[in-house]
């Protein structure tokens, strides 16, 4: 037999061969993702029946947890400021700075100044004696 006759008789059932092999391969990979899709879809559907109930149930348990915790913090920082700094209260008898009034460029000016909501009448803090407190200026070593 020659090549020519061979590969006229062979080649026709090799593609025949190699046709059905595609085919019964393609068919498998199809009905995997076609099981694998209808399955996500079931799982998808019964989620959003059940999610609406538990969603309803999770926001009022959620709500009521956070409502407790907000009340446990604020009794634990009223127990902590209460002891602190032998119940003395810092700011008794402050009143807060007042806020810069001003618009356009005085404003922008304001903002910009390390004052700027100081009250003008606010005498500050006295350190006329931390000199004295340190040891003076013989602290202090010059070049």
């Amino acid at each position: 037999m020659n090549s020519n006759d061979l590969k006229k008789t062979l080649r026709p059932l090799v593609k025949q061969l190699v046709k059905e092999t595609m085919q019964e391969e393609l068919s498998i990979v199809i009905s995997e993702i076609i099981k694998q899709t209808s399955s996500a879809q079931i799982v998808e559907q019964r989620v959003q029946k059940i999610q609406p109930v538990m969603n309803k149930q999770l926001q009022e348990e959620r709500s009521a947890e956070k409502q407790r915790l907000i009340e446990e913090r604020r009794k634990r920082l009223e127990e902590v400021t209460k002891g602190a700094y032998g119940g003395i209260n810092l700011f008794e008898g402050t009143t807060p700075a007042p806020a810069p009034r001003d618009t356009g460029a005085k404003a922008a000016e304001s903002v910009a100044s390390p004052l700027a909501g100081v009250d003008p009448s606010d005498s500050g803090v006295d350190i006329s004696n931390l000199l004295r407190m340190t040891g003076g200026w013989k602290q202090i070593k010059w070049f």
